[in-house]
């Protein structure tokens, strides 16, 4: 939750007093620490053959960003991975298959493409990628959530979110009959069904006919680049095959993603965050989203420590002062030739032994002597 309602929720619950600040500069160090604990089971991962416990029958895996506010003014991107099992489900009241995902995971970071590709392997992985029957993807075509795909499973069932194909089936009636207008919306619910329901050639075929309603040139290579987009992505739009398969053909739960992960706790009205807090806040954010805090937070404190001592044992050895290492060189020998006679006098055969000047006290006899002292 936001910082201020954390304030008010530990001093309604534990009736104590927390500064926000303190609040802030916990966060950060356990976010740090959780981030940092999945870095080191990726790099477990690739140095060791590790056997996923998790045996999924179908998988969907899904992907997508969103922007947030830096303190800086810009914008940067936070790619979320959705991974959850899906099963076709009967619903009798619509009478017709709906297929259901559960069991959804997230794995959300700012990282550029490369990096998050790396990192997600741990999410994957405990959710048994390698033990899935088959996998599925359904995403909005975007380049790096192609690439993602490509370095994971390069062999999953990739389908084109229905949602964002019938966005470019209803652009290009736009230029025909522009937005907003009656005929465009007969033409959107026309083809609605039909890409839904009939093979995509046939949806294809409709927007190469309105080339024959163009007037300018403008308008012709509007509707070519349309047509031309979903064309290089004929296999991913056949949606009544997939749909007969009883497999996913929304994103809907990337895109609810959003919400749940990054928008509840990190966009709302005025806030900004600093570039090196945001992935310490989101592996926060996905341990308490995917229902493993209880298991996570004994890890991150007892990291976080054990950091802590390191470091604290470190800045003792620097502090400590180094005695240069005692050598056969560091020694010195008197020569051979030297004799004994040479050597300077001692300090007791050159001291003279004390004696009491003339006109000491003890000799006038006005100090009493021993004998007096003790007798009297």
């Amino acid at each position: 939750m936001p910082f201020e309602q954390a304030v008010e929720e530990v001093r309604l619950n534990q009736y104590t007093n927390v500064e926000e600040s303190t609040l802030r500069g916990v966060m950060y160090r356990h976010g740090t620490a959780a981030e940092a604990i999945e870095r080191a089971r990726v790099e477990e991962l690739e140095n060791k053959s590790v056997t996923a416990t998790a045996k999924p029958k179908q998988l969907l895996v899904s992907a997508d960003g969103a922007f947030i506010r830096l303190t800086s003014g810009e914008w940067r991107e936070v790619k979320t991975m959705v991974v959850g099992e899906f099963e076709p489900v009967w619903n009798a009241k619509a009478g017709e298959v709906e297929v259901k995902t559960r069991d959804i995971t997230y794995f959300s970071r700012s990282y550029r493409i490369r990096e998050f590709e790396r990192y997600a392997l741990s999410e994957l992985h405990r959710r048994g990628m390698d033990n899935a029957q088959r996998i599925v993807t359904v995403n909005d075509g975007s380049e790096w959530i192609t690439s993602f795909t490509d370095y994971h499973f390069p062999q999953a069932k990739r389908i084109l979110d229905f949602r964002h194909a019938l966005d470019h089936v209803v652009d290009a009636g736009k230029v025909i009959w522009g937005e907003g207008t009656q005929e465009l919306q007969q033409w959107t619910s026309k083809m609605a069904h039909q890409l839904k329901h009939k093979p995509p050639q046939r949806t294809i075929a409709d927007i190469c006919l309105l080339l024959s309603k163009t007037t300018s040139d403008e308008q012709v290579a509007a509707i070519d680049h349309e047509r031309r987009y979903l064309q290089k992505r004929h296999a991913m739009i056949d949606y009544p095959h997939f749909q007969l398969k009883g497999w996913p053909i929304g994103s809907g739960s990337a895109e609810s993603s959003h919400k749940v992960v990054v928008h509840s706790r990190m966009k709302q009205a005025g806030m900004r965050w600093a570039d090196s807090h945001i992935d310490p806040m989101l592996a926060l954010r996905n341990l308490v989203c995917n229902k493993r805090w209880e298991d996570g937070w004994p890890q991150i404190v007892a990291f976080h420590w054990q950091q802590c001592q390191q470091q604290l044992q470190e800045k003792a050895r620097r502090q400590r002062p180094s005695m240069p290492p005692i050598t056969l060189a560091s020694v010195k020998v008197a020569p051979a030739t030297q004799e004994v006679d040479n050597l300077p006098p001692s300090s007791t055969e050159t001291k003279e032994p004390y004696r009491p000047a003339a006109d000491h006290p003890w000799r006038r006899g006005i100090w009493p002597t021993k004998e007096a002292w003790r007798w009297n």
